[in-house]
């Protein structure tokens, strides 16, 4: 009898230790699964931030390339518009047509204004493109025609270049124009296209190209 209880303890307890195997199994499979998860989770992750870092390049690139940029060939018609110049006439952009005309938005305040309205006047100059006529536009719509003359003359322009000088007092002409940035240039053909627009000053001998081709 005693042999006989011996044998059931030890199948008892045979029983039981074969029941902590399946709980084993079943914890190494889970923990096999997760390291496997988080394998295949580092590669998403890491394509991911690479993706972004891409994207966030390409936006930082378009942006320092689009500042100040500049765009030839334009079929659009350049907005018409009168505005009342210094020398007591009224420019029409409209009766310019059969010849190419410079529209230069500049402000009184604007320190770079200064040499590039010189710049302006000497690509004029040495293009010597008749009929050819360039409108410098102050965009402080605050400004008195004195404000405009006192720049005129302390920038040492003379009075006989060939340029004439108006004040957007409504800013009108600038919203027509689009104009973000101080000495935006816009070059008009003979047809009263927009053939050039740089937003900035443009070099003198470019300009003075400009307007030799579009002469």
């Amino acid at each position: 009898m005693a042999q006989s209880s011996s044998s059931g303890g030890s199948r008892k307890r045979s029983g039981q230790a074969g029941t902590g195997k399946p709980t084993q199994k079943r914890a190494s499979a889970a923990l096999r699964r997760r390291r496997r998860s988080h394998r295949s989770l580092l590669p998403r992750l890491i394509v991911g931030a690479v993706t972004l870092a891409v994207l966030v390049a390409i936006i930082v690139f378009v942006r320092a390339n689009t500042s100040g940029a500049a765009t030839t060939g334009q079929s659009a018609t350049a907005p018409d518009f009168t505005l009342s110049t210094l020398s007591g006439t009224t420019f029409h952009l409209a009766a310019q047509q059969g010849h190419p005309v410079v529209l230069y938005f500049m402000a009184t305040t604007c320190a770079s204004c200064v040499q590039g309205s010189h710049n302006v006047t000497e690509a004029l100059q040495s293009a010597r493109a008749t009929g050819a006529e360039v409108l410098a536009i102050d965009v402080n719509a605050t400004d008195r025609p004195a404000d405009l003359e006192a720049f005129i003359q302390s920038a040492g322009i003379p009075t006989s270049a060939p340029i004439q000088w108006g004040i957007d007092t409504t800013g009108a002409i600038a919203s027509a124009y689009r104009v973000q940035t101080l000495e935006t240039t816009v070059v008009i053909d003979r047809h009263g296209q927009v053939a050039y627009r740089q937003d900035g000053s443009i070099p003198p001998d470019q300009l003075a190209q400009l307007l030799k081709n579009l002469a």
